[in-house]
């Protein structure tokens, strides 16, 4: 394997890479490097590449990390060994450079959607969700064909135990109904056939459809429902399939939407009166033109969604703090995350203006390859970048500096970003520098920290060239011409 090449193609989606040459380094590097993904090369000098896989499953520390083999063989055989050896999966080299970065986001997406431990109660929840569901529905089949009067007992602890378990598998309509029939069943000497009928076929109905939802999804962080419950939010311009979508997301925050229709001069202020966020469309109904807007002088906090093609200077602008942007594909965690930020104290910064000479930023991250692909990618916006390799660094180079931007990551030596994004807010001479948060993916809780002590945005590992450029130049000012 190239390591050169693949850290080549790697850069560019946005990873947090490290290498190593054999396995005593590889297990040197894992001592402070927790990975999402281990690229396994079978034949490696040495103790071989399937005997440190091995070693790694054997570590509890590397359970949520998947590994994929890289070989030059694949047939069965071989497929077959990297999986008992405790592989994810396996890629051929010569490696194919133009589907590869997908490959690899694929392996990483089917662990790092949640936690690690998380993702060990959600795998068990499901497991016993789907058993629930498939043994109950057999249950109810062989109940309805029966007599099922005839055993008064057997029925009453049947319902029993769906009442008792359904509602803690994510069923709660299932509970309500068992208990319903429980109650019928119990409420005379002999059992009312056709009204326990029917409650038997309401209850199979709501168990199929149980089935045909989505997975079981874990309790969100309570900081995001104490943001979000009781908001109203008016989702508009969205077709009704994608205003479902989005609302059933914020449901589970406990808020309220209300679909409404965004008409071609804008929403106007009294339209969106009562509520506490707008969500806006980009584009049409069938996302094939950026055409929705808003009308001067609306205050609300605006949400915009729409495609990278959507996303343009002029939309993502900070004419008003209270304005963000969500690229399309977006996930749960990405849409609650946002609205939070909307309803989070804004700090007072202001809107960029032209000025002479290429923009300032300062990159404070410990890893070198995350520093020079931001400055990479921030170089193509003018911008002139300082890089830092601590949260002390980053606080002397920002003093001196005083740059119109600073993305922080929130995991450093010494100094951390949250305690550099304090000192910062303290000081008069920097408490208006936009600051933003560099974290990974799926540490909620580390951005709604950077929210409350005053961050402007967000990014997350690995991050996407386009969304780092859109996200950090709306801060940055414009250069005279």
């Amino acid at each position: 394997m190239s390591v050169q090449l693949v850290r080549v193609l790697l850069a560019e989606e946005g990873y947090d890479l490290r290498s190593a040459g054999n396995a005593a380094e590889a297990l040197n590097v894992l001592t402070t490097f927790k990975p999402s993904l281990v690229l396994m090369d079978i034949q490696l000098p040495g103790k071989s590449g399937l005997d440190l896989t091995r070693e790694l499953r054997a570590n509890p520390k590397m359970k949520g990390a998947s590994i994929v083999a890289l070989t030059a063989y694949g047939g069965k055989d071989d497929e077959q060994r990297c999986l008992n050896a405790g592989c994810d999966g396996y890629i051929l080299k010569p490696i194919d450079t133009s589907t590869f970065p997908a490959t690899v986001r694929s392996f990483i997406e089917k662990k790092s959607r949640i936690p690690e431990a998380q993702g060990d109660v959600r795998d068990l929840l499901r497991d016993l969700r789907n058993t629930f569901i498939a043994e109950s529905l057999v249950e109810l089949e062989e109940l309805l064909s029966a007599e099922f009067h005839a055993d008064k007992a057997r029925l009453l602890r049947v319902l029993h135990r769906w009442a008792g378990v359904a509602g803690t598998l994510g069923m709660p309509g299932v509970t309500d109904q068992a208990r319903n029939a429980e109650a019928l069943v119990e409420s005379g000497e002999e059992v009312d056939v056709p009204a326990v009928g029917a409650a038997l076929h309401e209850l199979k109905t709501l168990i199929a459809a149980a089935a045909a939802a989505p997975a079981f999804e874990l309790a969100l962080p309570p900081e995001i429902v104490k943001t979000l419950s009781g908001k109203r939010i008016a989702l508009a311009g969205f077709g009704e399939q994608e205003a479902r979508r989005i609302g059933g997301v914020l449901d589970r925050a406990e808020s309220f939407t209300l679909l409404i229709k965004a008409p071609s001069e804008g929403l106007s202020p009294a339209m969106v009166e009562r509520f506490d966020i707008v969500i806006l469309n980009l584009g049409s109904n069938d996302g094939s033109a950026c055409q929705n807007k808003t009308s001067p002088g609306l205050d609300k906090p605006i949400l915009l969604v729409g495609s990278r093609a959507c996303v343009s200077d002029e939309v993502t602008s900070l004419d008003t703090p209270a304005r963000d942007f969500l690229t399309t594909p977006w996930d749960s965690e990405e849409l609650l995350l946002r609205c939070c930020k909307l309803l989070s104290p804004i700090v007072g910064h202001s809107a960029p203006v032209e000025r002479e000479g290429p923009p300032q930023v300062v990159i404070a991250d410990d890893d070198p390859a995350i520093g020079a692909l931001l400055t990479a990618v921030l170089r193509r916006t003018g911008a002139e970048c300082h890089l830092a390799r601590s949260g002390t660094e980053a606080l002397a180079m920002v003093r001196d500096v005083l740059p119109d931007a600073l993305i922080l990551d929130v995991n450093m030596p010494g100094i951390d970003g949250f305690e550099v994004l304090t000192n910062l807010r303290a000081d008069t001479l920097t408490a208006r520098i936009p600051v933003v948060l560099l974290t990974a993916r799926q540490q909620e809780a580390d951005v709604l920290k950077g929210f409350s002590c005053g961050a402007s945005d967000y990014i997350t590992k690995p991050f996407n060239p386009m969304e780092v450029t859109a996200r950090v130049a709306r801060y940055l000012p414009r250069r005279k011409t």
